[in-house]
């Protein structure tokens, strides 16, 4: 009788071992080549074709645009207000007349 439940337990054991191996290696599969995994623990993350990478438009060189060219001024901006040396207020005031006179 003990034989019996022994081996039922072993069994079982070497089932779900198998089972979990092979949804593992399936997974691992699936993610590879950017489609939802089976397990559903992780998420779908999209890979671009080449193709698309090929056809994405490149930056044109010319003017920079208002904000960018504001920018350092912006950051620096922020940093007072994150160091509290601004209020809301006057961060919400300062940042309107830089963007205003970039």
């Amino acid at each position: 009788m003990i034989g019996i439940l022994f081996g039922a337990w072993v069994f079982c054991m070497v089932s779900f071992c198998a089972v979990g191996v092979g949804c593992r290696i399936a997974c691992r599969g699936r993610r590879i080549q950017g489609r939802a995994c089976i397990c559903g623990r992780h998420e779908r993350t999209p890979r671009p074709l080449k193709a698309q990478a090929a056809a994405r438009p490149l930056p044109i060189d010319g003017r920079p645009s208002r904000l960018r060219a504001a920018e350092k001024r912006v950051r620096a901006l922020q940093q007072r207000y994150i160091d509290g040396r601004l209020s809301m207020e006057q961060y919400e005031s300062e940042l309107d007349r830089l963007v205003g006179l970039a």
